[in-house]
């Protein structure tokens, strides 16, 4: 779909060009399959992103980065400032009834430990600009062109929307050969956890620790992220769906767990804490929730996550609810312990709520300061951005970002896994890694495996 002639001739004479940037933005009256398009835009392989919101109100694709804000340290407020400064900077146009969709879109890493050799591509703190988004918000379809306004060409635009109308690509799902697959270090995961176990009984001064744990998996073909994309759309679970790439790296999540959304100056965030298998036995089921919702280990820690989210946004909100009795979150595998949380903001600053927020209990542990530092001295490897926030900023200082649990990072025809598990005073080390094998399939289903 070229763009109208008149539209063009209405683009070129809006845009003044004054400033470092230009982003313009139209409406189309279809919606596109962006699974279909990140395939056919294989070209930007390694400056692409997806993201598809846990209620699939929300779906988007970056493809092409005009610009990567990419630090060796976390930096929450420069990151914020430099999107601030890129909005000074940017002319848009809107040609639609609508607001701009523009994003800045991104992620921290979990803890600034070390940035090792898997995780360069990203750096500590990395956030881009796509050149062109594909927005589908409210089954209305947009698409955003931003480009600097010394290389803003509308020709770049007719292309892409071209590109976005022509055949889809027949996908098809090829059986991968699997050269390797194995759990690293199982054994020193079983014996770490049962030394937190120790300490924990020793001492009230750690009283939670999530421990995260990784399985490798080798093919013999270079995976094919955007079949794994499809797969992981087709099981329909409740969680986000995220594609963040950079450079020879991608990495996905497809986590049912928000961090926050800020949204005309309200915050809502969740605790999730506590986790069940589910069967395919309805009536075992309902046994099994209501185990759930009356267990102690896990009303334990679910209280632990509330507590501490409460405790981190009380200082930058006012009017703060929640229900006091977690309810249940149903995934395809796994009932989770859940609590909504809402507050009135006082700060617009995104980022600093992310940082504030991050790491709640649910990935850290509790107290933060003396979990976060035992995971730093005691895990196995580094996380990344395995349980880190990842998710986007919009023109209005609206966002939203989650905890990127059931995640892999992929390169060429290697997949980590990660998965992780809270550790109480009470817990087992072999329950512990049967927990975190189940989150594990995720991903694993995603890979074609299982």
């Amino acid at each position: 779909m070229a763009l109208r002639t008149d539209l063009k001739q209405k683009m070129i004479s809006e845009i003044n060009g004054d400033k470092s940037y230009i982003s313009v933005e139209i409406e189309l009256q279809y919606q596109p399959d962006l699974i279909h398009l990140l395939k056919k835009e294989i070209k930007y392989e390694g400056q692409r992103f997806y993201y598809n919101s846990k209620n699939h109100q929300l779906e988007m694709c970056g493809i092409g980065y005009v610009l990567q804000a990419r630090y060796s340290h976390l930096k929450y407020d420069e990151t914020y400032e430099y999107w601030q400064n890129v909005k000074e900077q940017l002319e848009k146009r809107v040609f639609h009834g609508g607001q701009h969709h523009l994003k800045f879109f991104g992620g921290f890493q979990f803890s600034e430990h070390a940035l090792t050799n898997e995780w360069k591509d990203y750096g500590m703190s990395h956030f881009v600009l796509p050149k062109f988004l594909v927005t589908i918000e409210d089954n209305t379809c947009y698409v955003t062109y931003t480009e600097q306004s010394k290389h803003f060409d509308i020709n770049e635009m007719d292309e892409f929307l071209n590109q976005l109308e022509s055949n889809k690509i027949v996908m098809e799902e090829k059986e991968q050969e699997i050269m390797s697959n194995k759990d690293i270090q199982s054994e020193e995961w079983k014996d770490l956890v049962t030394k937190v176990v120790n300490l924990m009984n020793d001492s009230v001064a750690l009283q939670k620790v999530v421990l995260s744990r990784r399985r490798n998996i080798i093919f013999k073909n270079k995976i094919d992220i955007e079949d794994a994309l499809q797969r992981s759309l087709n099981i329909n679970e409740s969680s986000y769906l995220i594609l963040f790439e950079s450079g020879s790296s991608q990495f996905i999540s497809q986590t049912p767990e928000q961090l926050c959304q800020i949204d005309n100056g309200k915050l809502y965030t969740n605790a999730i804490a506590g986790t069940i298998l589910r069967t395919h036995d309805e009536q075992e089921n309902q046994k099994l929730k209501e185990t759930l919702l009356n267990d102690s280990k896990n009303l334990f820690e679910h209280r632990y996550v509330v507590d501490s989210i409460i405790h981190d946004i009380q200082s930058f909100t006012k009017n703060l609810n929640y229900e006091k009795k977690p309810t249940i979150l149903t995934n395809t595998h796994l009932y989770h312990l859940y609590t909504n949380i809402q507050a009135d903001l006082l700060s617009e600053n995104v980022l600093e709520i992310v940082n504030q927020l991050h790491p709640t209990p649910a990935l850290g542990g509790f107290p933060k300061l003396e979990a976060i530092k035992f995971i730093e001295n005691e895990e196995f490897g580094t996380r990344g951005f395995y349980g880190a926030p990842i998710g986007y900023m919009d023109l209005d200082n609206n966002g939203e970002f989650v905890v990127s649990i059931r995640s892999m990072l992929v390169k060429d025809n290697m997949a980590t896994l990660y998965s992780g598990c809270g550790v109480v005073k009470d817990s087992n080390a072999d329950s512990e890694f049967e927990e975190t094998d189940l989150k594990f399939k995720p991903m694993l289903k995603a890979l074609g495996v299982m």
